[in-house]
């Protein structure tokens, strides 16, 4: 088919191109402003390899982290590698977030904040039946800091606790449909997909016990340094398929399945011993170091499934249901105070479609959602409970289909109840999605 450029196609390639570049820079700027922040700040990321960092992209997030039912022609989801095979043009994704996290005790309350780098992702379609995409995620975050004090004969000792670091995934993900070269098949709504995914990061633990009072600077306090570096392969295998019901409504089933991946960790150790005064700590010696050993994990299996309705152009609605088998794929091959994670989550998206040719407000995505999470975190004979609403909105770039999307999640996990802590959170991301043919060859005349 031929395309005749006009001044207006080529002003809005000029745009286009202007957004690309400032997109970037941006990237390029965070990523630089956020390499020495921690992404978390949870005392329930001591666990495990951390807490839980990446709930999707922009639009996801604000759908209740929604997702392994969607596909859609312009936006990208990870949560299911399927919905790839439904892109029409180049979709490029790059997300920035900050979050703000209030933890309370009996006696204490502690506020803390930090952004970090959200994701990065390109997508694009190769054929009609099918879709590529890759990029960039954070998978887990370490990030705490908590004390306690014991006692040791008659004197107290302070011990504290420090964590940082998490892991990230490199992906590709491939999304299929042959039906869809019968143009008659009963099939043509079925889709299947692969996410090939690597994960790498370190995280470093630090145990620290001070002892405290009058005439301690000539005992010895100990610092206990545990860092490990990891990197493994892991593959997620996602299923979607849409009925379409009448003329305005489809309803599409979503199903994914994560198998059990395993996960490489160079371990050292390390054991230092320190006098304090009351002007500095100074090293006596070190106790004990451990470099380079070699330990094998694992990351656990989960499986999530779920169905999404579109009612026109204006109303789509998803509810899913999503296990990770945290307890049962014990990740360093014993029994931890780990669970399995369970998470009902629904969101509803408004389009209001409205045919004028102007007005942002009637070209914007309302989105809503709500999720309710057990936690694989089981302390003290609880197991940690998250529940959270979800709010946000995509707002298109003008003269181009490309989007401002914001996601907020506004949440509380933990209680106060049996010496734990409540974490009162609120989570807000500024994704951007910027649409092209960047790799789709178009004739001229």
């Amino acid at each position: 088919m031929l395309f005749k450029i006009s001044r207006q196609r080529l002003r809005m390639e000029e745009n286009i191109k202007k957004y690309k570049v400032a997109l970037l820079i941006l990237c390029a700027m965070w990523v630089q402003f956020t390499q020495a922040q921690n992404i978390t700040n949870s005392i329930y990321s001591r666990y495990g390899y951390g807490t839980e960092v990446f709930k999707g992209f922009a639009q996801n997030i604000a759908l209740g982290g929604t997702g392994v039912a969607q596909k859609g022609p312009f936006h990208l989801n990870y949560n299911n590698p399927a919905s790839n095979v439904a892109l029409k043009l180049t979709a490029f994704n790059a997300g920035i977030s900050a979050n703000f996290t209030q933890q309370l005790n009996t006696t204490d309350t502690i506020v803390n904040k930090n952004g970090s780098f959200g994701y990065l992702a390109v997508g694009f379609p190769i054929t009609k039946w099918w879709g590529l995409s890759f990029g960039i995620i954070p998978y887990s975050g370490v990030g705490y800091k908590v004390a306690d004090t014991t006692t040791f004969g008659k004197r107290e000792i302070v011990n504290t606790y420090k964590g940082s670091g998490g892991l990230n995934k490199l992906y590709i993900a491939n999304g299929f449909n042959p039906f869809k070269i019968f143009s008659d098949s009963l099939m043509k709504g079925f889709a299947i997909g692969v996410n090939s995914e690597f994960t790498f990061g370190n995280t470093t633990n630090e145990e620290y016990k001070s002892f405290i009072g009058n005439d301690t600077s000539y005992y010895l306090n100990i610092l206990n340094t545990k860092y490990q570096m990891m990197r493994g392969f892991s593959f997620l295998l996602g299923l979607q398929h849409t009925l379409n019901v009448n003329d305005e409504t489809k309803i599409t089933l979503g199903f994914s399945y994560g198998f059990k991946g395993n996960l490489n960790i160079d371990e050292s150790i390390n054991s230092e011993r320190y006098f304090n005064t009351n002007l500095a700590s100074s090293l006596v010696d070190t106790a004990y170091y451990s470099e380079s050993n070699t330990v094998f994990a694992y990351l656990p299996s989960q499986y999530t499934f779920g169905f999404n309705v579109q009612m026109g152009p204006k109303v789509n609605y998803s509810v899913e249901y999503k296990v990770v088998n945290w307890g049962s794929d014990s990740i360093s091959g014993v029994q931890s105070n780990l669970k399995n994670s369970r998470t009902i989550a629904a969101g509803l998206q408004y389009f209001p479609n409205s045919q004028s040719p102007d007005g942002i407000l009637g070209h914007t995505y309302y989105r809503f959602g709500y999720k309710n999470t057990a936690l694989p975190y089981y302390l003290n004979d609880t197991q940690i409970l998250e529940n959270a609403f979800t709010l946000g909105a995509g707002f298109p770039l003008r003269k181009a289909v490309s989007t401002v999307n914001i996601g907020m999640e506004i949440g509380r996990r933990g209680t106060t109840l049996a010496n734990l802590v409540k974490e009162n959170y609120f989570m807000i991301n500024v994704g951007f999605t910027i649409n092209d043919r960047w790799f789709i060859k178009t004739k001229y005349d």
